[in-house]
């Protein structure tokens, strides 16, 4: 039933119905029958229009038609067009059969055929203000020549989206593709451009303004290759990064970070099995607050775990975290200010909370600082990793899971050789509780981590540069956080005891091009020039992720390897203390002379290196390391003075 509010909400759209219907089923007898259908088939004709009105109109109002707004009129409105005219077709017969009875077959021929044209008029009607919207009433300003690169499901969608948004001083005038079956064919009114190295060709010839890589199953090398051809046109280059749960469309387009040109194509992970380790348990994560361990609890969260605790020795971070996973809705989350070489205060979190599953995240990390406190590195990264694991053990945790680095491998550096020691902690302590499962998990550097080399380039390019890299070799592995962490949970799910795994991390990246992609990335029209500063204190030319004592096993993750050692080491907890007791008398110079005894493959960097740039086959002069003040182009310095026969510096910044 229809209320009189109702009829007079849409009073206009009912008049323009009523025409249509009148016109219609009145066009219909017209051209029909012209002048041979019998006077009295017109005079019930007369009769006939105002229940054709009725009809339609009521099965409009019925099936909701009057209640779409026009500029955004679509499938759906044409869908229920479709069903309305449909319903008073079939009830129309039914009445021009009992009514019309000198003429039936008239009606049968009249009702279907005016139906028809009711349909088109009114599906025009309805669709008028949408292209009106669309097409009419776009801003009067200049329109952005987009070229979009990928013919496939996003940048039709992508193409669609652009089209419709009347508010959008947009047009995409080209498309290019790879594949020569789409060239030439069109999109949406677009012509395709085959193949995507005559992208150049059409920015020239078609007035480019911005390129849009609209490919997002595109793997690392191929969105390499295509953004390097982007980048030699001049022309600011955007992607696709659709917003987690919403479908591609403008809001999707964002500028390329420099994780999109090192990023990989992410590799599918059992994420049941993950949540059958982590679900209704209690994890435990020190470091919590740094980049690798935010991620970790942001990633646990996920997976329906019982409780997170977050341990940091740093309240702000912890609370930016806290804050993160506030604005995410869980909850069931504990901050806990405290120091992991604090052995009371781990056994009192411990005893506290009692948790399942350990993630032990907190480490130094900054390799030139730690290069001038060893003795800081040996307590943090030694004897801190002890303690949390060995009170793990106490306390019958189900799991503990090691984060490592690769600059444990063969390390040239006191943050390498402790976080080596730091791996054979774990694996000696597996020995002495077998039912906790002990594993570390070795992987690169991580994009976009605190202190990294990404946010220095970023700054410096902002500012105009120089771009100071610190050796023209120098080469680095790099990961995504996010990725990394993906990784970590999918080995820690494993549950092998006594483990190390290794990421697989792809080819290394030489840091001059590192920086060279990010400038054309920023500022791809300007001159920023690149200057190298020399190494820095513990700094090495070119990381591995596994040594000559060790091979790599394959796991049952393409991404995951195992390694295991041939190189009989013994354990290292029974002179463990010992290293402790050398750290608390703040001699570096035994402290490395112990770790070169423990480790066979460290071998300790030389001072005169610093600010140097050797290559080739060039060695470093016998002369003694002068007693200056070395400053570094990016701002960072070390005072060399003699200490016990060794050089001590004061250093700046974290490890690339």
């Amino acid at each position: 039933m229809f209320s009189l509010k109702q009829l007079k909400r849409y009073p206009l759209a009912i008049f323009v119905d009523a025409c249509i219907v009148i016109n219609a089923y009145t066009l219909a007898s017209l051209v029909l029958f012209a002048r041979w259908a019998p006077l009295q088939y017109y005079n019930e004709l007369l009769m006939f229009l105002p229940v054709a009105v009725a009809v339609h109109c009521s099965v409009n109002l019925k099936m909701g038609l009057y209640r779409g707004v026009g500029r955004y009129a679509g499938l759906i409105q044409g869908l229920k067009t479709i069903k309305a005219v449909s319903v008073s077709v079939i009830l129309l017969v039914l009445i021009g059969l009992l009514s019309m009875t000198s003429s039936r077959i008239h009606v049968l021929a009249m009702v279907p055929i005016g139906g028809l044209i009711a349909f088109i008029l009114m599906t025009l009607v309805r669709f008028y203000p949408r292209v009106f919207y669309e097409r009419s009433l776009k801003e009067v300003t200049s329109v952005k020549n987009i070229l979009v690169v990928g013919a496939g499901s996003a940048g039709e969608k992508i193409i669609h989206s652009i089209q419709k948004e009347s508010g959008l001083a947009i047009e995409v005038v080209a498309l290019v593709d790879d594949d020569p079956q789409l060239n030439g064919l069109e999109i949406h009114g677009v012509h395709i451009y085959y193949p995507t190295e005559k992208i150049p060709q059409v920015v020239e010839t078609k007035d480019i303004d911005e390129i849009l890589i609209a490919i997002p199953s595109a793997t690392r090398e191929e969105f390499q290759r295509i953004w390097q051809i982007c980048s030699r046109t001049g022309k600011a280059t955007k992607t696709l990064r659709p917003l987690q749960g919403m479908h591609l469309g403008v809001e999707s387009i964002s500028e390329i970070d420099i994780e999109d040109v090192l990023g990989r194509q992410p590799v599918m992970t059992d994420y049941v099995q993950i949540s059958d380790l982590i679900g209704n348990r209690v994890v435990l994560v020190t470091g919590a607050g740094g980049s690798i361990g935010s991620e970790l609890v942001m990633q646990i969260s996920h997976h329906n775990p019982a409780r997170i605790v977050l341990v940091d020795h740093d309240e702000s971070a912890l609370y930016n975290i806290h804050e993160k996973l506030s604005q995410h809705y869980f909850l069931n989350h504990i901050i806990c200010v405290a120091d992991i070489k604090s052995e009371s205060k781990m056994e009192y979190l411990f005893g506290l909370h009692q948790p399942d599953l350990v993630f032990h995240a907190a480490a130094y990390k900054h390799v030139p600082l730690m290069e001038l406190q060893p003795d800081e590195a040996i307590l943090n990264n030694v004897h801190g990793t002890w303690n949390v694991a060995h009170i793990a053990g106490e306390h019958g945790v189900d799991c503990f899971v090691n984060i490592s680095t690769d600059k444990a491998v063969e390390p040239v550096n006191v943050l390498g050789a402790t976080k080596h020691l730091g791996e054979r902690v774990v694996r000696d302590l597996a020995d002495l509780y077998p039912d906790t499962v002990y594993c570390s998990v070795r992987f690169g550097n991580v994009l976009g981590s605190r202190g990294s080399v990404i946010p220095i380039f970023q700054e410096q390019i902002t500012s105009g540069g120089p771009v100071t890299v610190t050796h023209p070799e120098m080469t680095r592995y790099f990961m995504l956080i996010s990725e990394a962490v993906d990784l970590v949970l999918q080995a820690a799910a494993f549950r092998s005891s006594n483990a190390l795994y290794v990421l697989e991390m792809g080819k290394p990246v030489r840091i001059i091009d590192l920086a060279k992609q990010m400038i054309n990335l920023m500022v791809p029209s300007e001159d920023i020039d690149v200057v190298f500063s020399g190494l820095r204190p513990g700094e090495k030319l070119h990381e591995q992720l596994i040594d000559k004592h060790e091979c790599r096993i394959s796991t049952d993750h393409p991404m995951i390897y195992q390694v295991s050692t041939t190189d009989d080491q013994p354990s290292i907890l029974p002179e463990l203390s010992d290293l402790v007791c050398m750290a608390k008398t703040h001699d570096g110079d035994a402290i490395k002379d112990v770790l070169a005894t423990w480790i066979s493959s460290y071998s300790p960097f030389d001072i005169r290196l610093v600010g140097l740039i050797i290559t080739g086959d060039q060695k470093v002069s016998d002369e003694p390391f002068p007693d200056t003040y070395i400053v570094g182009t990016l701002g960072y310095g070390w005072h060399n003075v003699e200490n016990n026969g060794r050089h001590d510096e004061l250093a700046g910044t974290d490890s690339i």
